[in-house]
C-alpha cells in the first residue's frame, strides 16, 4: 500500500508554498493563508471534511486511482482560487504557466492565419491570413472554409482544439483541408509565422489597428504602425478594442506610453491594493502621436483594454464609440508554486489618469457615440466593411 500524507497537511503546503513573481515572501505566503480560512476552528473543521471525503474515496470509490494523489495538490490549489469566486483569477498547471509565459512575452508562433467558427453555417472560417506567414505561402485566403485538419473533421463540438494547431509547436507542419468556391483542396503549411498582437489597414485615408491582446511586443508593434501611417501621411487613427481582453496590465500602460504625452507627473495610472496602499504605478516616457484618434468598445472589451480606452479619452481626447464595456478595471499578478504550476490573483484596483472617478471596474466605460451593431449575434471578424456600423461611424467621423 502506498503512504498517504494527511490531507490536510497537505492542504497547508500547497497554500504556504505559494511564491510570487514579485519576490513575496513567505511570510506574506502564510498572510494569505491565514487570510483565507482565518479562524481556527473552521480551519480545523476544513481539514476533518476534507480528511473525510479522502477516506471515502479510498475506501468506497470504483475506479482508477493510481493518479489520485498526483492530481490533489493540483486539484486543492485549483479549488481554493475557484472559492475566490473572481473571473479573472484562476490556477494554472506548469505546462499552463509555460505556455502562458511563453506567450505574454514572446508571443505566439503559428501557420499566420486567423479563424472563427461561424455558427449560423457551422464552418471554421479564415478571417485573416499574415503577409509572409506560410499559410499564406501555401495559398490560403480570407473567407476559405476549413473542413478538416489533420484528416479531423471540423465540428462545432471540436472547433476549440482544433483552432490549437493553428498556433505554437514552431516548425511543425499541419493538414489543412479547405473548401473555396465549392472546391475541396489540402495544404501543409508550417508553424513558423511569429503572429504580430495587432493588425492594421488603411481605410479611405484612415489609419485602423486591432489590438488583439496587451502583450510584451504589442507596443512596439504599435510605434512601428503609426510610425508608417504618420510616415504615409495618414494623420487619423481608428483603434480596435473590441474583443480584447487578453494581455497584462503593465504591458497595456506600455502600449498606451507610446501615444500618451508625459504630463502631471507622466502617471498612466496606479494600482491600489485593498488597503488603499499603491502597489504599482504606470508612467509615460516617450514622446506621443499628434494624431487624432477614434477607440472601438464593445461589452468584451475589457481589463488591459479598458485601461487603454479610458485613458486615450482622458488624455488625448479620443472618441470612444460603440457600446459599453465588460467593467474589469482590476490588475492580476501570477504567483509561482513550487512544482513550477501558478496561480493568477486579482491584487488591485486600477486607477485610471483621471483619477478615481474615472475607476470603470463593475461599471464600465460608456462610449461618447453609442453605435450597435445592425445584425442580430453579429460577430464583428465576419462583417463586411459595409455591415460594420461602428468601424463605419469611426471612419466617417475621422474622415470629417
Amino acid at each position: 500500500m502506498n503512504k498517504k500524507i494527511s490531507l490536510g497537511l497537505c492542504l497547508s503546503l500547497i497554500v504556504l508554498s505559494v511564491t510570487a513573481t514579485f519576490a513575496i515572501t513567505m511570510s506574506f505566503s502564510k498572510q494569505i493563508y491565514n487570510g483565507i480560512i482565518s479562524n481556527l476552528s473552521q480551519r480545523s473543521h476544513s481539514y476533518e471534511s476534507a480528511e473525510e471525503i479522502n477516506r471515502l474515496i479510498s475506501n468506497y470509490f470504483y475506479g482508477d486511482l493510481a493518479g489520485y494523489n498526483n492530481n490533489l495538490g493540483a486539484s486543492v490549489s485549483e479549488g481554493y482560487v475557484n472559492g475566490l469566486n473572481d473571473e479573472s483569477s484562476y490556477y494554472m498547471t506548469s505546462d499552463d504557466y509555460t505556455a502562458y509565459t511563453e506567450r505574454v512575452e514572446s508571443g505566439t508562433v503559428g501557420i499566420g492565419i486567423e479563424t472563427l467558427f461561424d455558427y449560423t453555417k457551422n464552418q471554421l472560417v479564415i478571417t485573416y491570413v499574415y503577409e509572409g506567414s506560410s499559410a499564406e505561402s501555401e495559398g490560403l485566403q480570407e473567407g476559405d472554409v476549413i473542413t478538416a485538419v489533420g484528416g479531423i473533421a471540423v465540428t462545432r463540438a471540436n472547433y476549440v482544439s482544433i483552432q490549437k494547431y493553428f498556433t505554437g509547436n514552431k516548425m511543425t507542419s499541419v493538414q489543412i483541408e479547405y473548401l473555396r468556391n465549392k472546391k475541396t483542396k489540402v495544404v501543409q503549411p508550417i508553424s513558423s509565422f511569429d503572429i504580430p498582437s495587432i493588425i492594421s489597414d488603411e481605410i479611405n485615408g484612415v489609419g485602423y489597428v486591432r489590438i488583439k491582446s496587451f502583450y510584451k511586443n504589442t507596443a512596439s508593434e504599435l510605434k512601428e504602425k503609426l510610425t508608417e501611417f504618420k510616415n504615409d501621411g495618414v494623420e487619423a487613427v481608428v483603434i480596435d478594442l473590441r474583443n480584447t481582453s487578453d494581455g497584462t496590465m503593465p504591458y497595456a500602460a506600455k502600449t498606451l506610453d507610446v501615444i500618451l504625452p508625459t504630463i502631471n507627473g507622466g502617471n498612466i495610472a496606479i494600482a491600489k491594493d485593498k488597503n488603499g496602499k499603491t502597489r504599482e504605478t504606470f508612467t509615460a516616457d516617450n514622446s506621443s502621436f499628434s494624431m487624432t484618434f477614434a477607440v472601438l468598445v464593445n461589452g468584451n472589451t475589457s481589463g488591459p483594454a479598458e485601461l487603454f480606452a479610458c485613458d486615450m479619452r482622458d488624455v488625448k481626447q479620443a472618441k470612444i464609440i460603440g457600446t459599453l464595456t465588460a467593467g474589469v478595471g482590476t490588475m492580476q499578478e501570477v504567483f509561482t508554486l513550487d512544482d513550477g504550476s501558478a496561480i493568477c490573483l486579482t491584487t488591485a484596483l486600477i486607477i485610471p489618469k483621471a483619477g478615481e472617478n474615472a475607476v470603470y471596474d463593475g461599471i464600465g466605460i460608456i462610449p461618447d457615440m453609442d453605435v450597435t451593431i445592425g445584425i442580430e449575434d453579429a460577430n464583428i471578424d465576419l462583417l463586411s466593411e459595409d455591415q460594420d456600423t461602428q468601424l463605419n461611424a469611426a471612419i466617417n467621423m475621422l474622415s470629417q
